[in-house]
């Protein structure tokens, strides 16, 4: 089930940033936008569905793993997830340095950045302010994605040909790109699931503590579409789709995963979810500041996974209890 998982993902992946590219470059979108508002919509419904799912099911661990999930896919996206992107930037030898547009990494990381520490700070308000401050979270999400679909003007290269009509010449037909749009997508999110529960067993066998579990282990699978698809798209060139399907998941995440924490659930990660917390922002500010003129070294960008994989260490280090 392990196997069979990551293989749909990495198949998924590939349909998915192809269907994309083809939406994106019918809908005139600049190629900032296409990642940081399509690419990022699509892939994130794993790690959406998982908090969701989680809470409806009324499970034991539901809190802890709706709560995780918040805090733990955003941590790993912009550490690992934006290593890996900085790995495959520096393989790519003819250009080892990442170009974005100046605004996206600015309007992707800033709202990041604003949206996260609200949730941070929620930690401490009580409930009513924290469900006030959820259902801000969503607006400020509208603002970004009308702020974005203003930024840039629309990419003039046509795309390479849709996978599904691969021997087709010329523009596809719409339909044909969101069916491919649409079986990628449930591609993603069963993969996904076979990935989740197969790492669930093996955490269950191991007894493994349920916050810990979806801080660290439910991320990994849920993130790995975007990783993919952001190493699928460096190696073509693609550097504005490659980081805003990074960042504008990070920024998806905050907005819209951090109402459903702030909303239905208690809202108490713990010392493990605070410390994750803030690791997180830290390497959204350190991003922030790398790509404020919109360029960086890829062996650079490989620095942001460092506090990911320090954190995962420390916890199986200490067994999932840093805190006591």
């Amino acid at each position: 089930m392990f196997i069979g998982g990551l293989v749909l993902i990495v198949a998924a992946s590939e349909l998915f940033t192809n269907a994309v590219e083809w939406l994106g470059f019918r809908l005139k979108l600049a190629s900032g936008a296409t990642g940081s508002l399509l690419a990022a919509l699509g892939t994130s419904l794993p790690e959406t569905f998982v908090p969701v799912v989680a809470l409806i099911s009324q499970q034991p661990s539901a809190t802890s793993v709706a709560s995780g999930a918040v805090l733990g896919s955003p941590f790993l996206l912009l550490g690992l997830g934006v290593a890996v992107t900085g790995l495959a930037v520096v393989l790519r030898r003819r250009d080892p340095r990442l170009h974005l547009d100046r605004s996206q990494a600015r309007r992707d990381l800033g709202v990041f950045i604003g949206a996260f520490s609200l949730v941070l700070i929620a930690i401490v308000l009580p409930r009513p302010v924290r469900i006030v401050l959820g259902i801000c979270l969503l607006a400020a999400y509208g603002l970004y994605v009308r702020a974005t679909l203003r930024g840039g003007g629309p990419s003039e290269e046509m795309p390479e040909p849709l996978h599904l009509l691969r021997r087709r010449h010329g523009e596809p037909p719409t339909w044909a790109v969101v069916l491919q749009l649409l079986v990628s997508v449930g591609m993603l999110v069963v993969g996904s699931n076979l990935f989740v529960s197969a790492l669930n067993d093996t955490a269950s066998a191991l007894h493994a503590d349920p916050l810990t579990l979806a801080l660290i282990v439910v991320p990994v699978a849920t993130e790995l579409p975007e990783t993919f698809n952001s190493v699928l798209w460096v190696r073509s060139g693609d550097d504005g789709l490659a980081f805003g399907n990074v960042a504008g998941s990070a920024a998806f995440q905050s907005c819209v995963l951090g109402f459903v924490g702030l909303t239905f659930t208690p809202w108490r990660p713990g010392f493990n979810g605070v410390l994750g917390g803030l690791l997180t922002l830290g390497v959204a500010i350190a991003l922030l500041l790398l790509l404020r003129n919109g360029s960086a070294r890829g062996r650079w960008l490989l620095l942001a996974g460092i506090p990911w994989v320090a954190y995962v260490i420390a916890q199986i280090a200490s067994g999932g209890h840093l805190g006591g």
